[in-house]
């Protein structure tokens, strides 16, 4: 108890003399500001991606494609396939005994960014159960296409981050225009970064001979192991296999995951490297000018744990300040901001999604401040009070 009542006397004393050493103090706020912003607008990025390639994905949703591969624009699927899938038990009906499922194509499609500049974004022929399959999918303005002609609907977040994708405008694709007639929203997911049309449609323009992939509604998540049995037992679907919605877009979305990440921690480490060591010359220099004032408590009988605490406490609250207004600025700048992948991570085209700073960053982001602020101000102190008092005294 005595041990700690000092600290809380040393800390307040501390603490009021701070304006005395305003810019040393500050030193360390705006470092570890700046700190927390870049690493949180970093890790916002891997952070919107995970959320919006998980966006709406359902454990009672599958997805049925060629084995040894891992991407369903890479998968084949023939007609016949997708007839034999469609009546495989553990699929789940609608009122009319028909299965939920959707035999779809993957392809890409040309647009310019709002800078001018051209990329590419999924473009998907989907089957006439596609909302019944994916019920989180809203109409926002507009109608769905049309089976049979040239028409399109576009996700809302796409048609946000690139131009001309607006209702009633024409994209150029393989075999003329087609025409946007309706804007879809729902999920904050990837399906948002997509053109969406009629998948014989699709392949008639583009002249195909086989589906990409299928996707059905489960009875229930554990009905998986049911299609699967079904389709190993069928020698004409022996080279498919299906896995649930999370798994695929886990699998098709670890690689770009891992790199945001990685680039993150090596941008954040580097800065945190730098933020610490600008905390010990600050800490360093502070305590050296406190050398007589603590050379004097260790003569009154302070405890040496006392005067230690006193200093990395104070060195943490400076850090904690730096770093709520890191977290205000990263949260004012980034969190919600819509950006989009450079293409080449699903399925060869761009991914629009939005920056996330999590509540869980913000802790992260927190207690990485609190530890810069307890090694900057650990080791300054305990070289103080190693000091001897004799000699610490006299240089005064």
């Amino acid at each position: 108890m005595i041990v700690i009542r000092q600290i809380l006397a040393l800390t307040a004393v501390a603490l009021r003399s701070i304006p005395l050493r305003l810019g040393n103090s500050m030193v360390i706020v705006i470092g570890t500001a700046c700190v927390i912003a870049v690493l949180l607008s970093v890790l916002a990025m891997s952070a919107g991606f995970s959320r919006t390639i998980q966006g709406d994905a359902r454990p009672d949703r599958a997805l049925v494609i060629t084995q040894g591969i891992d991407t369903e624009g890479s998968s084949s699927l023939s007609r016949e396939n997708a007839e034999l899938i469609q009546a495989a038990p553990g699929i789940r009906r609608d009122a009319e005994g028909k299965a939920i499922y959707s035999a779809e194509v993957v392809l890409v499609a040309p647009v310019v960014r709002r800078n001018g500049s051209d990329a590419y974004i999924t473009l998907r022929g989907a089957g006439p159960q596609l909302m019944q399959l994916r019920p989180e999918l809203r109409l926002v303005s507009g109608r769905m296409f049309s089976s049979g002609l040239h028409e399109l609907i576009v996700g809302q977040a796409a048609h946000q981050q690139f131009r001309g994708l607006t209702l009633g405008k024409k994209v150029r694709l393989h075999d003329g225009e087609w025409t946007i007639v309706g804007i879809f929203a729902g999920g904050d997911s990837v399906r948002e970064s997509e053109l969406i049309a009629d998948a014989t449609t699709v392949m008639t323009a583009y002249q195909l001979k086989a589906y990409n992939s299928a996707t059905v509604l489960l009875t229930a998540p554990t009905s998986l192991a049911t299609l699967e049995g079904a389709m190993s037992r069928d020698p004409s679907l022996s080279r498919l296999y299906a896995l649930s919605e999370p798994e695929y877009l886990a699998m098709v979305s670890g690689r770009i995951h891992k790199f945001l990440r990685s680039v993150a921690w090596l941008i954040g480490g580097i800065m945190i490297i730098g933020a610490l060591f600008g905390a010990l010359n600050t800490m360093y220099s502070a305590v050296a000018a406190r050398m007589y004032e603590i050379a004097t408590l260790r003569a009154l009988g302070f405890e040496h744990a006392a005067i230690v605490g006193s200093v990395v406490i104070e060195s943490m609250l400076l850090s904690l300040v730096g770093a709520g207004i890191g977290i205000v600025v990263a949260y004012g700048a980034f969190n919600g901001r819509a950006i989009n992948t450079l293409g080449g991570s699903l399925w060869d085209s761009q991914v629009v999604y939005s920056l996330s700073v999590s509540p869980s960053l913000m802790l992260l982001a927190t207690a990485l401040a609190c530890g810069i602020g307890m090694l900057g101000g650990l080791f300054p102190a305990v070289r103080a009070i190693r000091a001897s008092v004799a000699d610490s005294l006299r240089t005064d």
